[in-house]
């Protein structure tokens, strides 16, 4: 049992920006919120992306807000966890202290440290996989000191002054969660020092309480505890309440990431499909698509495009919609790029849009259909992330699945976070726990009106996608 009144905050390192939740223990009712942006993501050359490594600083700031907002309620804080985008790293000093910027999920320059690995291993690496950048990180920064982590591991780190790294968001490294151990053959392939690198935790681990300077200028209590969280596709997962087999998610923000639930281990596809390792022992397959609201343009009214979109209706135009080069789900294609087939040389922008749109949503039922074939079945699909803002992109996503999607009054991974965090602080399961604090918004029906032309849309995908090689009708777990 808890008192009514205690709070757990959610703190979510997206791309674009730190938000932080605070929410009540008993009934999941957010009690305060903050956000601050963080620096665009720059790719200083083809294939890199990378970030200013500001994130432990935002997330004091965003603290502070939030705290300042509760005012006397922040003394009822409890404990906090922390997500962020699978695969993102840098370089620190032994303290946790960032040495040089994030380099992304998507970023490519290990491909040669890749290629090495794979050659000396004979297990595939791709070029914008975690293991491709801790190799070329240890290569640029041969300190005695180095110390390689994930975002979350620096803020983690900054609040406690301990240094580890969650299985969840090592997992893309190729470690062995249910063991919680780095690939250590890998690893020496890579010339990454095993040194350089935290001990690895499960997720809802509590991992240490805020060091007292840090709760003093933050205006928490000294005693709240850090648990160690997992993914944003993770956590929107736990945002969404499917911790139960037969429970999907898709996660729709920069990326696209769909999540089942399975009493084991499931991976497929080439490394495609893959499963973390939920707090209660559940494992949670599924993949990551570079697919996302991340191709549409920044600079346009996304209301009244959206509007337009659903005026026009499905689009005769085929889009597989990759925002640079690289796909990681539905299927692995280092070298895939996106496409708008059927258009003319001038593409009217809101045609364009609408494509784009029908293109994500044909991506998530290809990556629910994969997941099927691998036999993670999907009777409960919720929808969460930014994308869900959108009412006419949730209902193209509906029309081409053919069946209702239901929307959580709380989409956000920041508040799947919160909930991570009142499991490990109360000692209930995660059912346990988003049962009580997960609510739907709505339940969003198919459009008559666009299934049929959305159905010949996703066929003509699909036999764009086996001609270019990108598909083909291998055994699912090859």
């Amino acid at each position: 049992m808890t008192a009514d009144g205690e709070l757990v905050l959610g703190v979510d390192l997206a791309t674009a920006a730190v938000r932080v939740l605070a929410v009540d223990v008993a009934t999941g009712a957010v009690a305060a919120c903050a956000e601050l942006p963080l620096p665009a993501p720059t790719s200083p050359r083809p294939g890199e992306l990378e970030q200013p490594p500001a994130h432990a600083a935002a997330v004091r700031t965003a603290v502070r807000r939030l705290a300042a907002d509760l005012g006397p309620r922040a003394a009822a804080v409890r404990a906090l966890s922390v997500t962020a985008t699978s695969g993102s790293v840098l370089a620190a000093d032994a303290e946790g202290a960032p040495t040089g910027p994030v380099l992304l999920y998507a970023d490519q320059r290990g491909a040669a440290q890749a290629a090495r690995v794979s050659a000396a291993t004979g297990q595939p690496v791709g070029a914008a996989g975690t293991l491709a950048r801790l190799a070329w990180l240890a290569e640029q920064h041969p300190a005695a000191g180095l110390r390689l982590l994930h975002v979350p591991d620096v803020v983690v780190a900054d609040l406690t002054g301990r240094l580890v790294t969650d299985t969840s968001h090592a997992l893309k490294a190729g470690i062995a969660p249910a063991a919680a151990r780095w690939p250590a053959e890998l690893l020496a392939a890579a010339g990454v020092p095993a040194g350089a690198l935290p001990p690895l935790v499960h997720p809802g681990t509590v991992v240490g309480s805020l060091r007292p300077d840090v709760a003093a200028d933050l205006g928490l209590p000294p005693q709240v505890q850090v648990v160690a969280g997992m993914t944003d596709g993770c956590t929107a997962q736990v945002a969404a309440g499917a911790v139960a087999p037969g429970q999907s998610t898709g996660v729709l923000g920069t990326t696209l990431v769909l999540k089942g639930v399975s009493a084991t281990e499931v991976t497929g596809f080439d490394g495609a499909v893959y499963s973390h390792l939920g707090p209660d022992g559940l494992w949670w397959p599924g993949g990551a698509s570079n697919c996302g609201a991340g191709v549409l343009d920044p600079a346009a009214d996304l209301a009244a495009a959206d509007a337009a979109a659903a005026g026009r209706g499905p689009s005769p135009l085929t889009a597989y919609p990759l925002p640079g080069t690289g796909e990681r789900f539905p299927f692995a294609r280092p070298d895939a790029t996106g496409f708008l087939l059927g258009a003319a040389a001038e593409v009217d922008p809101l045609d364009r849009h609408r494509a784009l749109l029908d293109g994500v949503a044909y991506v998530e039922r290809l990556g629910l259909e994969r997941l099927a074939a691998l036999g993670v079945a999907s009777a409960d699909h919720r929808v969460v992330g930014g994308g869900t803002r959108s009412r006419v992109w949730t209902t193209i996503r509906a029309s081409v699945l053919g069946r209702p999607v239901t929307r959580p009054a709380q989409p956000a991974s920041a508040f799947g976070a919160a909930l991570l965090a009142a499991a490990a602080w109360t000692g209930s399961t995660l059912a346990v726990t988003t049962g009580r604090a997960v609510r739907p918004a709505e339940v969003v029906d198919p459009d008559p009106a666009q299934v049929d032309a959305l159905e010949e849309g996703y066929q003509r995908l699909l036999a764009e996608l086996r001609r270019r090689g990108w598909l083909d009708d291998r055994p699912a777990g090859h």
